[in-house]
């Protein structure tokens, strides 16, 4: 069996976003573009949404999967190391970053349907057949830890105090101003 390290290019950009390492390239290329909700499927369905199909390169051909991790990791620091941004999860620092990451491109992906949608003469109403096309994981609310009273209008509201105010010392030292 044979294994190969790929990169994914965006054709918008002629760059590479992701390199991965698989044992069956021509299936992990087909699952690639029927997209993930990983944020490189996002990507992926953000190309696919502005008419282009992404480039699967092959860097590397191992004959076992161990030498081919290798190198997988050798292209991610190599391509990193150019500045070249990836998407994989070893291009960021951790948890926090890549979700944001995640949502900034699940935003992105959505204004680009929604915008397709007005090119075709539809509203924003009518773009559900858009969304049902190209799922997007939709990110949780949370209810607001603090509950804010419901008040009306006849209620004045009540004065502002600042929790932290400065007071110095009491065993501060005056200092003279200047005599002239």
């Amino acid at each position: 069996m044979s294994y190969a390290v790929y990169a994914i290019i965006d054709p918008r950009s002629q760059r590479p976003f992701y390199v991965g390492e698989t044992g069956a390239f021509d299936i992990r290329c087909r699952q690639h573009l029927d997209g993930t909700d990983q944020i490189s499927g996002l990507v992926i369905r953000q190309i696919q949404e502005n008419g282009f199909v992404p480039h699967f390169v092959v860097l590397e051909a191992h004959a076992n999967e161990e030498t081919a991790l290798r190198a997988e990791i050798f292209w991610i620091e190599l391509m990193l190391g150019r500045g070249i941004a990836l998407l994989n999860s070893q291009a960021f620092t951790g948890y926090m970053d890549r979700k944001a990451k995640r949502r900034s491109e699940t935003t992105r992906l959505r204004r680009m349907q929604r915008l397709r949608a007005i090119a075709n003469g539809r509203t924003a109403e009518r773009t559900s057949t858009t969304a049902a096309k190209s799922p997007v994981p939709k990110t949780r609310t949370r209810p607001s830890k603090r509950s804010k009273p419901n008040r009306t209008t006849d209620q004045p509201k009540p004065p502002r105090t600042r929790r932290h105010q400065y007071k110095p010392p009491s065993s501060a030292v005056d200092i003279p101003s200047d005599p002239t």
